[in-house]
């Protein structure tokens, strides 16, 4: 099983921190997580983000003051934009996301510039980084540019070993990531210990209950599917193929988690949470009325309370990972 894990600091699984998840072989073939026999899945957990299934704070945490650097050396905000200069952006469970979706990312940028511009150095590094000159306001591009800007900062965790400080992290993109375990001094010189292929965080982004998963003998509600049972998928070159589900997951979810009202303008339609991976390499949540999607035009993607009290999703074999949820392609969070 390939399960993507950001900044590990605690054991989590597929689809958030209760998730069960069920698997054919006793062992994982990652090198971040085993599934024993009996089925529960324990996972290596990278220091520095949200861990699934614990309440971030709402709706992110509060800017704290940057560490003055060493004389001469770079402060913290800038020793970890070199870190995603060499190896890519960070892979994090967003904390407006997951594991409760919370208001609009544009609002809550808003609101919380000003939070995050008491952090001058920070706010400088971030300035810099994104080509952003400073000015008493900014258009509402810039300051969601800036609010991922600090989110993703907020996550790299820098642990101060002697020489500098060591990080491990997820970095790429959900395509292709690597897990890289190593120091960094004052002056941004990396020293990478280990850099291994790695997948993307599995944060709780699954499907509601009932949503009808397509397979060779009809659908069925993928809370009901197990291991084994076949399911339709595609394979590398776009073709609809039937194979086996390699994995299936579920995660308890609060009463205060909202999900995505996905309705197309063929009729298909799907709940399901907002950081949930579409077919196209974008996420639900990103999607917005008059975007075209799986053949359709997008009617309406709203939030809306889900009642459910668990969420879901599946694996199944093959090179893509994807399926037909109520007749909506997705691809899976289990990967």
């Amino acid at each position: 099983m390939r399960v993507c894990a950001l900044v590990l600091l605690a054991a989590v699984v597929a689809c958030g921190g209760a998730a069960t998840l069920s698997s054919p072989t006793p062992s994982a073939a990652t090198d971040t997580v085993t599934i024993t026999p009996a089925g529960t899945v324990t996972a290596t957990a990278i220091t520095g983000t949200i861990v699934p299934g614990t309440i971030p704070p709402n709706p992110t945490p509060s800017p704290s003051p940057t560490p003055s650097p060493a004389p001469g050396g770079l402060t913290q905000a800038q020793l970890k934009y070199r870190l995603v200069d060499q190896f890519g952006r960070l892979l994090f469970c967003d904390p407006d996301y997951y594991p409760v979706a919370r208001a609009d990312e544009g609002a809550l940028a808003h609101e919380r510039l000003p939070e995050i511009q008491k952090d001058a150095p920070t706010f400088s590094a971030i300035l810099a980084h994104l080509g952003i000159a400073g000015a008493s306001s900014y258009p509402s591009d810039q300051e969601l540019a800036i609010y991922r800007d600090w989110k993703m900062l907020n996550a790299i965790r820098l642990e101060q070993v002697s020489g500098g400080f060591h990080f491990l992290a997820i970095f790429g993109t959900p395509q292709q990531a690597s897990r890289v375990d190593g120091t960094i001094d004052q002056r941004g010189n990396v020293t990478v210990a280990s850099r291994t292929q790695s997948g993307q965080p599995p944060c709780p982004i699954c499907l509601a209950r009932g949503t009808r998963i397509a397979t060779p003998s009809g659908d069925v509600a993928v809370e009901d599917l197990h291991v084994g049972d076949v399911v339709w998928t595609l394979d590398a070159a776009g073709t609809r193929v039937a194979l086996p589900l390699n994995e299936i997951g579920s995660t308890p979810v609060p009463a205060s988690h909202r999900v995505v009202q996905l309705r197309l303008s063929d009729g298909r339609a799907v709940d399901v949470s907002p950081g949930h991976p579409t077919a196209d390499g974008r996420k639900v949540g990103d999607l917005a009325p008059r975007d075209r999607y799986d053949g359709a035009v997008v009617v309406s993607a709203e939030l809306v309370s889900y009642a459910g009290g668990a969420t879901f999703d599946v694996l199944p074999a093959g090179a893509t990972g994807m399926y037909w949820a109520n007749g909506v392609l997705l691809g899976s969070t289990i990967r």
